[in-house]
Protein backbone atom coordinates (compact mmCIF):
# COMPACT_ATOMS: atom_id res chain seq x y z
CA UNK A 1 0.00 0.00 0.00
CA UNK A 2 1.65 3.32 -1.24
CA UNK A 3 1.67 5.86 1.88
CA UNK A 4 0.80 9.44 2.33
CA UNK A 5 3.16 11.84 4.08
CA UNK A 6 4.07 15.22 4.52
CA UNK A 7 8.04 16.12 4.97
CA UNK A 8 7.78 20.10 6.28
CA UNK A 9 11.59 20.39 5.25
CA UNK A 10 10.99 19.44 1.65
CA UNK A 11 7.00 20.85 1.52
CA UNK A 12 6.85 17.30 -0.07
CA UNK A 13 4.01 15.14 -0.60
CA UNK A 14 3.49 11.81 -2.12
CA UNK A 15 0.14 11.36 -3.22
CA UNK A 16 -1.52 7.81 -2.82
CA UNK A 17 -3.85 6.19 -4.72
CA UNK A 18 -7.24 4.22 -4.39
CA UNK A 19 -5.36 1.61 -2.02
CA UNK A 20 -6.06 3.77 0.91
CA UNK A 21 -9.64 5.44 -0.32
CA UNK A 22 -10.23 6.34 3.25
CA UNK A 23 -7.05 8.14 4.38
CA UNK A 24 -7.28 12.04 3.88
CA UNK A 25 -4.38 13.35 1.76
CA UNK A 26 -2.18 16.13 2.58
CA UNK A 27 -2.61 20.06 1.95
CA UNK A 28 -6.37 19.39 0.81
CA UNK A 29 -7.98 17.05 3.57
CA UNK A 30 -9.83 14.80 1.55
CA UNK A 31 -9.91 11.30 1.39
CA UNK A 32 -9.85 9.05 -2.72
CA UNK A 33 -13.21 8.64 -2.05
CA UNK A 34 -14.30 11.82 -1.96
CA UNK A 35 -11.91 13.17 -4.80
CA UNK A 36 -13.62 10.63 -6.78
CA UNK A 37 -17.07 12.13 -6.44
CA UNK A 38 -15.96 15.68 -6.28
CA UNK A 39 -14.21 14.98 -9.92
CA UNK A 40 -18.03 14.24 -11.33
CA UNK A 41 -18.29 18.22 -10.58
CA UNK A 42 -15.11 19.43 -12.37
CA UNK A 43 -15.68 21.73 -15.38
CA UNK A 44 -13.72 20.28 -17.70
CA UNK A 45 -13.47 16.50 -17.67
CA UNK A 46 -14.48 16.20 -21.19
CA UNK A 47 -11.42 17.60 -22.27
CA UNK A 48 -8.35 15.14 -23.19
CA UNK A 49 -10.35 11.85 -21.44
CA UNK A 50 -9.43 9.30 -20.00
CA UNK A 51 -11.04 6.31 -18.24
CA UNK A 52 -10.54 5.80 -14.86
CA UNK A 53 -8.53 2.49 -14.10
CA UNK A 54 -4.96 1.78 -14.80
CA UNK A 55 -2.59 3.38 -17.09
CA UNK A 56 -0.60 1.96 -19.71
CA UNK A 57 2.37 3.16 -21.37
CA UNK A 58 3.64 0.98 -24.30
CA UNK A 59 0.99 -1.84 -23.60
CA UNK A 60 2.43 -2.19 -20.00
CA UNK A 61 1.03 -1.06 -16.69
CA UNK A 62 3.83 0.50 -14.35
CA UNK A 63 4.28 2.81 -11.53
CA UNK A 64 3.80 6.27 -13.09
CA UNK A 65 5.20 9.52 -10.79
CA UNK A 66 4.41 13.10 -12.19
CA UNK A 67 5.73 16.42 -10.47
CA UNK A 68 3.57 18.87 -9.40
CA UNK A 69 5.40 22.42 -8.49
CA UNK A 70 2.68 24.65 -7.34
CA UNK A 71 3.33 28.11 -6.81
CA UNK A 72 2.39 28.16 -3.32
CA UNK A 73 -0.66 26.78 -1.00
CA UNK A 74 -1.20 29.91 0.57
CA UNK A 75 -4.32 30.62 -1.21
CA UNK A 76 -7.47 28.18 -1.47
CA UNK A 77 -7.38 29.19 -5.23
CA UNK A 78 -4.22 27.38 -5.32
CA UNK A 79 -5.39 24.27 -3.14
CA UNK A 80 -8.70 23.91 -5.06
CA UNK A 81 -6.19 23.58 -8.10
CA UNK A 82 -4.37 20.98 -6.17
CA UNK A 83 -7.67 18.84 -4.86
CA UNK A 84 -8.25 18.39 -8.82
CA UNK A 85 -5.00 17.34 -9.43
CA UNK A 86 -5.39 14.83 -6.65
CA UNK A 87 -8.91 13.81 -7.70
CA UNK A 88 -7.67 12.55 -11.48
CA UNK A 89 -4.43 10.93 -9.95
CA UNK A 90 -7.04 8.93 -7.44
CA UNK A 91 -8.68 7.52 -10.44
CA UNK A 92 -5.59 5.48 -11.98
CA UNK A 93 -4.33 3.26 -9.29
CA UNK A 94 -0.47 3.45 -10.33
CA UNK A 95 -0.20 7.35 -10.55
CA UNK A 96 1.39 9.05 -7.89
CA UNK A 97 2.32 12.75 -7.24
CA UNK A 98 4.92 14.16 -5.77
CA UNK A 99 3.98 17.98 -4.98
CA UNK A 100 6.60 20.50 -4.09
CA UNK A 101 5.18 24.13 -2.80
CA UNK A 102 6.55 26.94 -4.12
CA UNK A 103 6.29 29.21 -1.29
CA UNK A 104 5.95 32.31 -3.71
CA UNK A 105 9.39 32.27 -3.95
CA UNK A 106 10.85 32.02 -7.64
CA UNK A 107 14.39 30.60 -6.50
CA UNK A 108 12.70 27.95 -4.03
CA UNK A 109 9.93 26.87 -7.15
CA UNK A 110 13.20 26.67 -9.45
CA UNK A 111 15.16 24.33 -6.93
CA UNK A 112 11.88 22.22 -6.61
CA UNK A 113 11.55 21.83 -10.24
CA UNK A 114 15.14 20.74 -10.37
CA UNK A 115 14.81 18.12 -7.12
CA UNK A 116 11.82 16.94 -9.03
CA UNK A 117 14.17 16.01 -12.03
CA UNK A 118 16.27 14.29 -9.71
CA UNK A 119 13.90 12.63 -8.31
CA UNK A 120 12.78 10.54 -11.63
CA UNK A 121 9.61 12.07 -12.02
CA UNK A 122 7.80 10.29 -15.45
CA UNK A 123 6.57 14.26 -16.34
CA UNK A 124 6.53 17.41 -14.80
CA UNK A 125 2.88 19.59 -14.00
CA UNK A 126 3.74 23.22 -13.08
CA UNK A 127 2.11 26.79 -12.28
CA UNK A 128 4.68 29.49 -11.62
CA UNK A 129 5.17 31.71 -9.35
CA UNK A 130 6.24 34.11 -11.77
CA UNK A 131 6.71 34.27 -15.26
CA UNK A 132 9.68 34.68 -16.54
CA UNK A 133 11.59 33.33 -13.68
CA UNK A 134 10.81 29.99 -14.27
CA UNK A 135 12.27 30.13 -17.56
CA UNK A 136 15.64 28.37 -16.35
CA UNK A 137 13.48 25.29 -14.87
CA UNK A 138 11.12 24.98 -17.55
CA UNK A 139 14.37 24.51 -19.68
CA UNK A 140 16.08 22.03 -17.37
CA UNK A 141 12.78 19.42 -17.84
CA UNK A 142 12.73 19.96 -21.34
CA UNK A 143 16.39 19.07 -21.65
CA UNK A 144 15.51 15.76 -19.93
CA UNK A 145 12.99 15.05 -22.34
CA UNK A 146 9.93 15.56 -20.18
CA UNK A 147 6.72 16.55 -20.44
CA UNK A 148 5.98 19.70 -19.45
CA UNK A 149 2.54 21.06 -18.45
CA UNK A 150 2.74 24.40 -17.39
CA UNK A 151 -0.86 25.60 -15.98
CA UNK A 152 -2.43 28.91 -15.52
CA UNK A 153 0.75 31.24 -15.38
CA UNK A 154 2.87 30.55 -18.76
CA UNK A 155 6.60 30.57 -18.78
CA UNK A 156 8.32 32.61 -22.51
CA UNK A 157 10.31 29.65 -23.30
CA UNK A 158 9.50 26.00 -24.69
CA UNK A 159 7.19 23.72 -22.69
CA UNK A 160 5.49 21.16 -23.73
CA UNK A 161 1.85 22.55 -23.51
CA UNK A 162 0.22 25.73 -21.40
CA UNK A 163 -3.01 25.35 -20.21
CA UNK A 164 -5.76 28.04 -18.81
CA UNK A 165 -8.47 30.18 -19.25
CA UNK A 166 -7.97 34.07 -21.37
CA UNK A 167 -7.08 36.31 -18.69
CA UNK A 168 -7.52 38.86 -21.47
CA UNK A 169 -10.64 38.05 -22.79
CA UNK A 170 -12.02 37.76 -18.83
CA UNK A 171 -10.56 40.87 -18.06
CA UNK A 172 -12.45 42.58 -21.23
CA UNK A 173 -15.67 40.78 -19.88
CA UNK A 174 -15.13 42.28 -16.42
CA UNK A 175 -14.10 45.89 -17.91
CA UNK A 176 -16.93 45.90 -19.78
CA UNK A 177 -19.10 45.40 -17.30
CA UNK A 178 -17.19 48.17 -15.16
CA UNK A 179 -17.59 50.62 -18.10
CA UNK A 180 -21.35 49.85 -18.25
CA UNK A 181 -21.77 50.42 -14.44
CA UNK A 182 -19.68 53.96 -14.84
CA UNK A 183 -21.87 54.76 -18.09
CA UNK A 184 -18.45 55.49 -19.34
CA UNK A 185 -16.95 57.77 -17.44
CA UNK A 186 -15.18 58.25 -14.10
CA UNK A 187 -11.82 57.70 -11.98
CA UNK A 188 -10.36 54.16 -11.27
CA UNK A 189 -7.84 52.31 -9.66
CA UNK A 190 -5.83 49.28 -10.21
CA UNK A 191 -4.65 46.37 -7.60
CA UNK A 192 -3.29 44.34 -9.81
CA UNK A 193 -2.23 40.32 -8.82
CA UNK A 194 1.83 39.73 -8.86
CA UNK A 195 2.98 41.75 -11.49
CA UNK A 196 5.18 40.18 -13.86
CA UNK A 197 3.16 37.41 -13.47
CA UNK A 198 1.18 36.12 -17.03
CA UNK A 199 -2.72 36.54 -15.47
CA UNK A 200 -1.54 39.95 -14.39
CA UNK A 201 -0.09 41.20 -17.07
CA UNK A 202 -3.31 39.74 -19.34
CA UNK A 203 -5.95 40.59 -17.15
CA UNK A 204 -3.97 44.11 -17.21
CA UNK A 205 -4.27 43.85 -21.37
CA UNK A 206 -8.11 42.81 -21.16
CA UNK A 207 -9.17 46.05 -19.28
CA UNK A 208 -6.89 48.17 -21.13
CA UNK A 209 -7.90 46.69 -24.83
CA UNK A 210 -11.70 48.03 -23.29
CA UNK A 211 -10.54 51.36 -21.62
CA UNK A 212 -9.39 52.55 -25.04
CA UNK A 213 -12.40 52.58 -26.31
CA UNK A 214 -13.46 55.45 -23.04
CA UNK A 215 -10.92 58.03 -23.02
CA UNK A 216 -12.95 59.75 -19.76
CA UNK A 217 -12.14 56.72 -17.61
CA UNK A 218 -9.21 57.86 -16.19
CA UNK A 219 -6.81 55.16 -14.25
CA UNK A 220 -5.56 56.86 -11.27
CA UNK A 221 -2.80 54.46 -10.01
CA UNK A 222 -1.98 50.94 -10.13
CA UNK A 223 -0.32 48.94 -7.25
CA UNK A 224 0.79 45.38 -6.92
CA UNK A 225 -1.65 43.19 -4.97
CA UNK A 226 0.60 40.00 -5.44
CA UNK A 227 -2.79 37.76 -5.21
CA UNK A 228 -3.35 38.40 -1.57
CA UNK A 229 -4.86 40.85 1.19
CA UNK A 230 -2.06 42.16 3.15
CA UNK A 231 -0.38 44.44 0.77
CA UNK A 232 -4.00 45.67 -0.96
CA UNK A 233 -4.83 46.92 2.29
CA UNK A 234 -1.76 49.51 2.23
CA UNK A 235 -2.31 50.38 -1.17
CA UNK A 236 -5.80 51.12 -1.27
CA UNK A 237 -5.06 53.38 1.90
CA UNK A 238 -2.19 55.21 0.05
CA UNK A 239 -4.72 55.53 -2.89
CA UNK A 240 -7.61 57.12 -0.81
CA UNK A 241 -4.99 59.24 0.64
CA UNK A 242 -4.13 60.58 -3.17
CA UNK A 243 -7.01 60.76 -4.49
CA UNK A 244 -10.27 62.71 -3.20
CA UNK A 245 -12.13 60.93 -6.17
CA UNK A 246 -12.34 57.27 -7.09
CA UNK A 247 -15.64 55.85 -8.57
CA UNK A 248 -14.54 52.20 -9.03
CA UNK A 249 -11.39 49.91 -7.87
CA UNK A 250 -10.24 46.90 -10.53
CA UNK A 251 -8.87 44.19 -8.34
CA UNK A 252 -6.95 41.00 -10.27
CA UNK A 253 -8.22 39.39 -7.35
CA UNK A 254 -11.02 38.55 -4.59
CA UNK A 255 -8.50 39.10 -1.87
CA UNK A 256 -6.98 42.65 -3.12
CA UNK A 257 -11.22 43.31 -3.37
CA UNK A 258 -11.73 42.39 0.27
CA UNK A 259 -8.77 44.30 1.16
CA UNK A 260 -9.85 47.52 -0.57
CA UNK A 261 -13.05 47.42 1.26
CA UNK A 262 -11.33 47.23 4.37
CA UNK A 263 -8.73 50.23 3.78
CA UNK A 264 -12.24 52.50 2.26
CA UNK A 265 -14.38 51.62 5.99
CA UNK A 266 -11.29 52.48 7.92
CA UNK A 267 -10.81 55.57 5.81
CA UNK A 268 -14.39 56.64 6.55
CA UNK A 269 -14.92 56.21 2.83
CA UNK A 270 -17.81 54.05 2.69
CA UNK A 271 -20.55 56.85 1.62
CA UNK A 272 -18.25 57.21 -1.70
CA UNK A 273 -20.13 54.12 -3.00
CA UNK A 274 -16.84 52.85 -4.81
CA UNK A 275 -17.76 50.14 -6.78
CA UNK A 276 -15.56 46.89 -6.82
CA UNK A 277 -14.87 44.57 -9.69
CA UNK A 278 -12.65 41.42 -9.48
CA UNK A 279 -11.35 37.86 -10.35
CA UNK A 280 -11.45 34.62 -9.05
CA UNK A 281 -14.62 32.62 -8.76
CA UNK A 282 -14.91 31.41 -5.57
CA UNK A 283 -18.27 30.17 -4.14
CA UNK A 284 -17.64 33.26 -1.42
CA UNK A 285 -17.04 36.31 -3.98
CA UNK A 286 -20.29 34.43 -6.35
CA UNK A 287 -22.31 35.47 -2.68
CA UNK A 288 -20.26 38.75 -1.98
CA UNK A 289 -21.80 39.25 -5.92
CA UNK A 290 -25.10 38.57 -5.13
CA UNK A 291 -25.28 40.55 -1.76
CA UNK A 292 -23.91 43.77 -3.58
CA UNK A 293 -20.08 43.76 -1.90
CA UNK A 294 -18.83 42.87 -5.48
CA UNK A 295 -20.10 43.81 -8.91
CA UNK A 296 -18.75 41.63 -11.30
CA UNK A 297 -15.93 38.92 -10.30
CA UNK A 298 -14.13 37.09 -13.47
CA UNK A 299 -15.03 33.72 -12.90
CA UNK A 300 -11.48 32.26 -13.26
CA UNK A 301 -11.23 28.32 -12.31
CA UNK A 302 -8.68 26.92 -10.60
CA UNK A 303 -10.11 23.13 -11.50
CA UNK A 304 -7.85 22.91 -14.59
CA UNK A 305 -5.29 20.43 -12.68
CA UNK A 306 -7.18 17.68 -13.93
CA UNK A 307 -6.59 18.35 -17.62
CA UNK A 308 -2.93 19.42 -16.94
CA UNK A 309 -2.28 15.56 -15.44
CA UNK A 310 -4.18 13.71 -18.38
CA UNK A 311 -2.33 15.92 -20.81
CA UNK A 312 1.17 14.50 -19.41
CA UNK A 313 -0.21 10.96 -19.30
CA UNK A 314 -1.51 11.65 -22.56
CA UNK A 315 2.29 12.40 -23.89
CA UNK A 316 3.70 9.46 -21.60
CA UNK A 317 1.15 7.33 -23.69
CA UNK A 318 2.17 8.55 -26.78
CA UNK A 319 -1.48 10.39 -27.77
CA UNK A 320 -1.60 13.42 -29.52
CA UNK A 321 -3.35 16.74 -27.51
CA UNK A 322 -6.36 17.11 -29.41
CA UNK A 323 -6.86 21.03 -29.77
CA UNK A 324 -3.39 21.84 -28.76
CA UNK A 325 -2.08 24.64 -30.76
CA UNK A 326 0.84 26.67 -31.68
CA UNK A 327 0.93 30.38 -30.20
CA UNK A 328 2.80 33.37 -29.22
CA UNK A 329 4.98 31.76 -27.19
CA UNK A 330 7.62 28.67 -28.15
CA UNK A 331 5.53 25.47 -27.11
CA UNK A 332 1.41 24.76 -27.75
CA UNK A 333 -1.46 25.70 -25.85
CA UNK A 334 -4.75 24.24 -25.01
CA UNK A 335 -7.30 27.11 -24.31
CA UNK A 336 -10.08 26.33 -22.22
CA UNK A 337 -13.41 28.38 -22.13
CA UNK A 338 -14.37 31.13 -20.53
CA UNK A 339 -16.94 31.26 -18.10
CA UNK A 340 -19.50 33.64 -17.70
CA UNK A 341 -18.20 36.72 -15.51
CA UNK A 342 -20.62 36.40 -12.52
CA UNK A 343 -23.09 39.84 -11.81
CA UNK A 344 -25.91 40.31 -9.95
CA UNK A 345 -28.02 39.18 -13.05
CA UNK A 346 -26.45 35.79 -12.87
CA UNK A 347 -25.26 35.18 -9.51
CA UNK A 348 -27.86 33.02 -8.22
CA UNK A 349 -27.27 30.97 -11.27
CA UNK A 350 -23.46 30.32 -9.56
CA UNK A 351 -24.08 30.00 -6.23
CA UNK A 352 -22.40 26.74 -5.34
CA UNK A 353 -20.66 26.56 -8.84
CA UNK A 354 -17.00 27.87 -7.67
CA UNK A 355 -14.19 26.89 -5.56
CA UNK A 356 -14.06 26.68 -1.97
CA UNK A 357 -16.18 26.15 1.13
CA UNK A 358 -15.31 29.55 3.29
CA UNK A 359 -17.63 32.42 3.80
CA UNK A 360 -17.14 35.73 2.52
CA UNK A 361 -15.79 38.43 4.45
CA UNK A 362 -18.30 40.81 5.85
CA UNK A 363 -19.08 44.07 4.06
CA UNK A 364 -16.94 46.69 6.67
CA UNK A 365 -19.35 49.27 5.02
CA UNK A 366 -22.48 47.66 6.49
Amino acid sequence: MLKATLLAATALVILPTLAIGQERLPVSGKTCEELTAFYETLPFTDRLPLDAGPVEIDGEVRDITIGFSQTAFNHPWRVSMLESLQAEACRHENVSLIVLDGNVDVAKQNNDIRDLIARGVDAVVMSPVESAALVPAARAVMAEGLPLIVLDRDVPTEKTLFIGQSNVTMGEQVARRMVEDLEGSGKIVVITGLQGSSPAVDRDRGMRNVLADYPEIEVLAVGDGQWIREPAVPIMEDFLTAYPEIDAVFSHAEESSWGAQLAISRAGRCEDGILHYTFDGSNAGFEAVANGTFQADGNYTPFIADVGLRAALYQLMGMEIPEAADYDLPGKTLVLPDSPVVTPENAAEWAGLGWGDFAPTPNPCR
